[in-house]
């Protein structure tokens, strides 16, 4: 009985799993192309696990079935294009969410990202655009820079003041003019929030 209710909740908490992080624009030089080393992060903000099968990601086009991944109370997942290219550039010891479908490549101008629950219910929308982290000079560092875009406060809004370019750089690279990439903190906190 104990744990028919443990699923049970588990299975009905999808509203505490957020958008925390996402790679929309990677540094082509750096990472590799768009197409296999873009990903999105959640975060379950709850104190329970959440079971994700059913969810689903879309950015209005084109939709991704989240598999049976349980994530636990106050951790990341990644939901990633190409697993063996994230992995060669981020490592195995990150949290994967397995996911069916077909990746659409995320626009490097701007677009949607939509969470949806099991019965189809809108948990969520981000709609993010190339200005966000930039100073009114320079690119914001996450438009092709290198850097993801990280929320700040997970319980804060989907708007620019609540999200900006990440400023990790615990595995930088250089790029060509010997200057450190950053590749954003996927499934870990976020540098933003800190």
């Amino acid at each position: 009985m104990i744990f028919l209710a443990a699923a049970m909740l588990m299975a009905n908490m999808p509203g505490a799993v957020v958008l925390s992080e996402v790679m929309y624009n990677p540094d082509g030089k750096t990472l590799g192309l768009d197409e296999h080393m873009e990903w999105i992060e959640l975060y379950n903000s709850s104190a329970e696990a959440v079971n994700l099968a059913g969810m689903m990601l879309s950015d209005g086009n084109n939709q991704l079935y989240l598999g049976h991944y349980l994530l636990a109370p106050d951790t990341y997942g990644v939901v990633c294009a190409n697993q063996s290219s994230f992995e060669a550039a981020y490592g195995t010891e990150i949290r994967v969410i397995p996911w069916s479908g077909e990746w659409t490549r995320l626009r490097n101008s701007s677009d949607e990202i939509i969470v949806y629950s099991e019965d189809g219910t809108v948990l969520e929308t981000l709609r993010y655009d190339e200005n966000w982290g930039a100073d009114g000079t320079t690119p914001s560092p996450a438009d092709g820079g290198g850097a993801s875009l990280e929320r700040i406060d997970p319980s804060g809004p989907n708007d620019d003041t609540n999200w900006k370019p990440s400023e990790d750089y615990a595995n930088p690279t250089a790029d060509d003019g010997g200057n450190a990439v950053c590749w954003g903190t996927p499934g870990e906190a976020n540098t933003a929030g800190n």
